[in-house]
């Protein structure tokens, strides 16, 4: 066929299909009552003449623009350093492929663009929805959109979830199971390193932890839970101030804190895991040579971002929380070489 795709009509493909224009509508919409015969004629036509639909025109009638805003309320850095954030985009990646969709990644740091700009940006129609990560610096960001009605999808927990649409991993649970782990190998002053309690996730991961002393027989003991900034650093000054209490096993909320905890560890020549047995959070692919030998939880981040590009794309969709399972992974800082375990 020698059409030129750009000269190409609906009312064109129907012809060359036999079929009606509605119908060529129908297969592109991927409407579900088409007759599997009648719709595999439409797309071979279609893959035959290289037709492609006028975005615009469908927009107009379908009020679907097929863009999806990825909103991240963090700086560059962040944004680019942080594997997490590159294995939620890689599932959003995925999932936008899946869908036929496409997405644009919102970097918001400045008030005004939390509280303003981006708000009535997407309450124009720019996009047909958005997905926004919590943390405390996304609370307005989130109860902005929420006011303007927009379709959206909230990945995490935030402080105000009220008749959010979110999709979460199983924070206390998967805390619980490291825990347990820990009681598991007889270790018994077991601490905690995790962000302040504003970051939700780490308020229930903490808890988390207390489920896991509790089922375990162990009695909470306050001065072994050090909070402080989500960071090496802070992980690293966590775990300055948590040896002065000599626990012999810590679960740290994140990855990132575990591996600046491993650093203070080491820095006062207490070994892991003969003195002191270290289990993370995260699992992320791309983390540094200690992380990669951390015992951990690990979350289904890549899954996480597909699992929110369904749910944006689901018209029916109410008020709901899909929370995802976890799972420990064994590694050098607990003992080596046993199979992971969904939690």
């Amino acid at each position: 066929m020698t059409d030129d795709p750009e000269d190409l009509t609906l009312e064109r493909i129907g012809r060359l299909a036999g079929v009606s224009r509605s119908t060529v509508s129908r297969v592109l919409n991927d409407h579900r009552h088409v007759r599997p015969e009648v719709r595999a004629r439409v797309e071979a036509v279609i893959d035959q003449t290289g037709y492609l639909p006028n975005q615009a025109a469908r927009a107009l009638v379908s009020n679907r623009t097929g863009l999806i805003g990825l909103v991240m309320p963090t700086d560059a850095d962040e944004l680019f350093g942080d594997p997490y954030y590159s294995a939620l985009v890689h599932g959003i990646h995925e999932g936008c492929a899946d869908s036929g969709s496409v997405f644009a990644i919102f970097p918001v740091d400045a008030p005004r663009d939390q509280t303003v700009v981006l708000p009535t940006l997407v309450a124009q129609g720019f996009v047909d929805g958005v997905i926004v990560t919590a943390g405390p610096r996304s609370d307005r960001l989130i109860g902005a959109l929420r006011d303007r009605r927009k379709r959206m999808v909230v990945v995490g927990h935030p402080a105000d979830d009220d008749g959010l649409v979110r999709v979460d991993v199983e924070n206390r649970a998967g805390s619980a199971a490291a825990v347990e782990h820990l009681v598991g190998l007889g270790r018994r002053r077991i601490g905690f390193i995790g962000p302040p309690t504003d970051f939700v996730f780490g308020a229930e991961r903490l808890a988390g932890y207390r489920d896991g002393l509790a089922s375990g027989g162990r009695r909470v003991d306050d001065r072994l839970v050090r909070l402080d900034e989500p960071t090496a650093e802070g992980g690293f000054r966590a775990a300055e101030a948590l040896l002065a209490w000599h626990p012999d096993g810590v679960h740290v909320a994140t990855d990132t804190m575990a591996e600046g905890a491993l650093r203070a560890f080491a820095h006062h020549d207490v070994r892991v895991p003969e003195e002191v047995a270290v289990v993370g959070f995260d699992g992320l692919p791309g983390g540094s040579l200690s992380q990669q030998l951390l015992t951990t939880v690990v979350q289904p981040v890549a899954e996480v971002g597909r699992t929110a590009v369904r749910l944006l794309g689901d018209d029916h969709v109410d008020a709901r929380v899909v929370a995802l399972p976890t799972t420990l992974r064994i590694g050098a800082t607990c003992g080596s070489g046993l199979a992971g375990r969904s939690t």
